[in-house]
């Protein structure tokens, strides 16, 4: 529709210094509109500053930084995605038993903004015990690497996972299943309509929910 309008992509790949040069590298070109999805919240703060100072109008895609100095954002209300599962779960769970919380990437606003609001729908279930809150970084492989994580030091039941998406979930899911753990219930975020996506895996009854 609009021919006289360039569209550049960078990937930064997870990496907080390769995107902040990337950043840097488009501040530097004075293009006219910068979209970006801040793999960190803190870390990328004050390079988005710069370039919002600067005068060129920033809008944030999924994450945000710890700033206000943004033009608009287009993104999920991730504490309302974390306090709604939390309270499914607790109410599923009848207010007790044992849960494992499998985070998103560190430092990334949706990962922070869930835990937030996943913790203070369980504050008012203290029959709940949080085994662990492991690090994710999103993919299943972490989800993998967390979960054989918590069984490293903990060796008492476990009832429910919630995973910060669906597929941490699985991942934390094909570990459990590897040591013989197969009553977990677990719940997960994203709900893709693809196959093998979140809305399957409910259907299949392999997660009991995803957002």
């Amino acid at each position: 529709i609009f021919d006289d309008v360039k569209l550049e992509f960078k990937s930064a790949d997870d990496d907080d210094e390769r995107q902040i040069q990337q950043i840097q590298e488009f501040v530097d070109q004075k293009v006219d509109l910068l979209i970006v999805a801040p793999n960190s919240a803190s870390h990328l703060t004050s390079t988005l500053d710069k370039a919002y100072d600067s005068g060129i109008p920033v809008i944030f895609f999924d994450r945000r930084t710890d700033s206000e100095k943004y033009t608009a954002y287009m993104g999920a209300d991730n504490y309302h995605i974390g306090q709604t599962m939390g309270h499914l779960i607790a109410e599923q769970m009848e207010g007790k038993g044992t849960l494992v919380e499998i985070t998103g990437l560190k430092g990334s606003s949706p990962a922070i903004e869930r835990h937030r609001g996943f913790k203070h729908a369980l504050d008012r279930y203290p029959g709940i015990q949080v085994i662990s809150s492991e690090l994710g970084d999103w993919t299943e492989k972490s989800g993998e690497k967390a979960m054989e994580e918590v069984l490293r030091h903990y060796h008492g039941p476990i009832d429910c996972l919630f995973g910060h998406n669906d597929r941490l979930a699985m991942g934390a899911r094909k570990v459990a299943m590897a040591h013989g753990l197969h009553h977990i219930i677990y719940y997960g975020v994203d709900a893709l309509p693809t196959p093998g996506g979140g809305i399957e895996l409910v259907q299949k009854g392999i997660l009991r929910a995803s957002y």
